[in-house]
């Protein structure tokens, strides 16, 4: 309950500040010399406490924790993808040698 105090007393600080702009604005339009601004009065923001941070921990180690890999896993999916990319390139250089074989033969007009 804490976080959500916090976040509302944020918004309202920021809401304020917002409508103290709205109001300098319209006197300025209307040709009214504006109000000075009271630098006695900031805007009251409120820091997070350490606990909102602690939260923020959790969740970050949870989500984290959703994605990560035993390392076993990742060498055996390092091994399909190098074999993978083995049998693709195999495959691109045969159909390569056999495109060539063919239009040097069709070029000679004969077969070897």
């Amino acid at each position: 309950m804490p976080d959500r105090l916090q976040e509302l007393l944020r918004q309202r600080a920021l809401i304020q500040e917002q409508l103290a702009w709205l109001d300098r604005e319209i006197t300025a339009a209307q040709g009214i010399p504006p109000l000075p601004i009271n630098p006695d009065y900031p805007p009251q923001v409120v820091a997070p406490t350490t606990h909102t941070t602690a939260n923020n921990s959790d969740d970050a180690e949870k989500i984290l924790g959703e994605f990560k890999k035993e390392p076993y896993e990742m060498k055996t999916d390092a091994q399909r993808g190098c074999v993978i990319l083995f049998l693709i390139t195999m495959g691109l250089l045969t159909l390569g040698a056999a495109i060539g074989y063919y239009f040097y033969g069709r070029h000679l007009g004969r077969w070897w």
